[in-house]
């Protein structure tokens, strides 16, 4: 069995990256013949490192995403077309990449790029789609043709479409069938995530008696709910509460950053709130504090969370998405009214003037995961449905021809646009004054022939 793999980006950080080779080192480890290759976006970063270890072979492709948070407008002329010669080349760049490798089936991973889906429907070679976000309502990103049409054609273009909660696959099925569906939770070693938890760092929190609270997420954003969990924190240190808060992950957007640090200011806390950036390792962290915080707008499936609950950190998280999916109201952590930062500011109350409740909580919380693991959304669950899949003969929608034909369209314009600018004045002067003399010459031409027939 050979497979093909997009990953929309190359930098080894974010959840969808980290999920998709859980799987991948998960089927390996059942399949000792399976062969897996990778497409990377350009320019190549840190997943490079993740791929050599496991001797996974790469290519890289240049292209620009059809969901994101900076979209080409429609006046924005000159952008669109220089989108759309880089992914028409992208999608010729990869069905020559699959004629190469021939796989028995291709993977997209994360809804962000098509790209690898065209290639392969072109190709006629069956498509597996990881869905793993909503892209609007959790990271805010726009879709460049709306949200229903894309996942419609996300539909469209595969024979299966994996989804990483039920919570999701709720929300795709209204545009795809459903019987196209799985649902498969990221294969986590409970063992290896114990373990890296046990990892010796030195303590960001400074007080034996507060209570201590985490925040992990590769970037600090808008939408994970940093805002508001600074404001549930200082809300309850001017009650008179001891409380500390670590964030865990990169800086984000420079204004964002002031406008988290400005509240952190106004409520007098900065001594409470730790920023320790991005950790390789933010289990040892998370290992270090009592409550883990899931304040996202809408996640999708919620890594992290799940990683907390893991090594027997409670969760509060925001009841939306899939967090009440993972998260047990009142039994292995606490759910709050999502962007209600009273009722945050409540629910961290409750284990404050509590703390055997945390302990009781994370035992649930370990349970659970267990649970989950040990279900039918499992990878081993997945490889049977694919190949399921492979096995039935593949019935491609028709492909008119003449779609192919259009992705040719950019690079000849491109290459038109090119010959132009690299001709030479003299030669352009010359060009069309010998198209005016043409003209005038058809015009003198047919005046004599009309006074000749006179």
């Amino acid at each position: 069995m050979k497979i093909l793999v997009l990953s929309h980006v190359s930098d080894y950080v974010g959840g969808a990256e980290r999920s998709i080779l859980d799987v991948i080192d998960y089927w390996k480890s059942q399949h000792k013949d399976l062969k897996v290759e990778f497409i990377l976006r350009k320019p190549l970063g840190s997943y490079v490192n993740e791929l050599k270890k496991r001797k996974y072979k790469y290519h890289a492709v240049d292209y620009i995403y059809w969901n994101d948070s900076n979209l080409p407008k429609d006046s924005d002329k000159e952008r669109l077309f220089i989108t759309s010669l880089r992914n028409a080349r992208a999608i010729k760049e990869i069905e020559q990449i699959i004629v190469k490798v021939k796989p028995d089936y291709v993977i997209t991973n994360s809804i962000v790029a098509p790209w690898a889906a065209f290639a392969a429907y072109y190709q006629g070679i069956p498509h597996v789609w990881f869905v793993r976000e909503y892209g609007d309502l959790d990271h805010g990103r726009d879709f460049e043709i709306g949200a229903g049409p894309t996942f419609t054609d996300i539909g469209n273009l595969s024979e299966l479409v994996v989804s990483n909660s039920k919570t999701l696959a709720e929300y795709v099925g209204h545009y795809i069938d459903s019987r196209k569906i799985v649902t498969l939770y990221n294969p986590f070693n409970l063992d290896d995530l114990r373990n890296r938890a046990n990892e010796i760092i030195e303590n960001p929190f400074v007080s034996n008696d507060s209570l201590k609270l985490v925040l992990t997420s590769g970037g600090i954003t808008p939408s994970k709910g940093h805002l508001d969990s600074v404001k549930a924190v200082g809300t309850l240190v001017r009650k008179g509460y001891d409380i500390e808060l670590v964030f865990v992950g990169r800086d984000g957007p420079k204004d964002f950053m002031s406008q988290l640090k400005n509240e952190i200011d106004s409520y007098g806390i900065k001594n409470r709130v730790h920023f320790v950036g991005y950790q390789k390792n933010p289990l040892a962290y998370v290992k270090k504090a009592d409550v883990g915080i899931m304040a996202s707008n809408k996640e999708a499936f919620g890594r992290v969370t799940f990683e907390y609950m893991a090594i027997g950190t409670p969760v509060v998280g925001a009841n939306s998405g899939a967090t009440p999916e993972i998260v047990d109201d009142k039994v292995s952590g606490l759910l709050y009214k999502v962007g209600d930062v009273n009722d945050l500011a409540k629910k961290i109350e409750i284990y404050a003037n509590n703390k055997n409740l945390i302990k009781k909580h994370g035992e649930e919380a370990i349970k659970k995961t267990q649970i989950m693991m040990s279900g039918k959304n499992n990878p081993g669950y997945l490889y049977d449905q694919i190949i399921k899949m492979l096995d039935k003969k593949l019935q491609k929608t028709v492909v008119i021809n003449y779609t192919h034909r259009w992705l040719d369209y950019p690079a000849i314009a491109y290459d038109y646009i090119n010959s132009m600018n690299e001709m030479s004045i003299s030669r352009l002067i010359y060009k069309k004054m010998r198209q005016r003399a043409k003209k005038v010459y058809i015009v003198i031409r047919g005046l004599y022939a009309k006074v000749a027939g006179k």
